[in-house]
């Protein structure tokens, strides 16, 4: 099968790492003859990386690995309607760091949508890539843009000198407003149990890496600069408050974390307010 990689950057070249051991035909940054198309660009590029190319890819099936939320505070799967039939997009989400993948370490992921995801499942399952399906496309999303936002807050506290009982503490009540979130944007709670959100938190990801940094009291552009794709997990802390305005609900977690790291809030006190 001819698979088109959209986004070549580090997950992008493991997933077209992993396809290539199964023997499929990688086509990277173009569409054209490809039968699956997988999307590895920043949530912020998605739309616009597919439209640059709709008009070739009106009868194919599309895999959303972008990890986070519009611009505009919708769901990556609310703002592509307007363009898409949701028919044939799917989301592929897990904890998979990519060096893992293209080393072919056992990984489980979690591939969401309606019908056409277990033929799917079929072409990109291995012996060490376990493919799970969901219909909860909403919970998965939620949660694999989620995590980002709890583990820069764990990544913090972990600078700041905190152990691990407070590190555990901080994720824990991280999961409970993604979850809170999810449920009130129609996510089934169970969908956040599974490997796209408390599974996902459990890696030692860049953005915990993010948060880490930040809490040793470096300045949030110096840590950028030098820390390549940091900044996913920034923008959803930014597009989650949008959502959460949008839908009247107060996220006392991501609000305080967006002070701590936009308005030099005490990191202290903002580990103490997150009851």
């Amino acid at each position: 099968m001819k698979i088109a990689i959209l986004g070549h950057g580090v997950f992008g070249e493991a997933i077209a790492v992993h396809l290539s051991r199964l023997d499929h035909e990688i086509l990277i940054d173009e569409v054209k003859d490809s039968e699956l198309i997988f999307v590895c660009v920043p949530s912020f590029a998605v739309i616009s990386t597919l439209l640059k190319v709709k008009d070739e890819i009106l009868d194919k099936k599309i895999i959303i690995c972008s990890k986070g939320f519009n611009q505009d505070g919708r769901l990556l799967s609310q703002a592509l309607k307007d363009d898409f039939s949701d028919k044939r997009i799917f989301y592929f989400y897990g904890p998979t760091m990519a060096q893992e993948i293209k080393d072919n370490v056992l990984s489980g992921v979690v591939l969401a949508g309606g019908d056409g995801k277990e033929s799917i499942k079929k072409q990109i399952e291995s012996e060490n890539l376990i493919v799970e399906l969901s219909d909860d496309i909403i919970g998965v999303q939620v949660g694999a843009a989620m995590k980002n936002v709890v583990t820069i807050f764990v990544g913090i506290a972990e600078g700041a000198g905190y152990r691990q009982n407070t590190q555990a503490y901080i994720l824990t009540k991280g999961f409970q407003e993604i979850q809170r979130l999810g449920v009130a944007l129609g996510a089934d709670p169970c969908t956040f149990t599974g490997l796209t959100c408390l599974g996902d938190l459990t890696v030692r990801s860049r953005n915990r890496v993010l948060g880490v940094e930040i809490g040793k009291g470096r300045k949030l552009d110096q840590i950028i600069k030098e820390v390549n794709h940091t900044q996913e997990g920034l923008n959803t802390i930014k597009n989650s408050r949008i959502i959460s305005k949008k839908i009247g609900i107060k996220l006392l977690f991501v609000d305080t974390l967006h002070s701590i790291i936009f308005d030099d809030y005490s990191i202290d006190d903002g580990i103490r307010k997150i009851k």
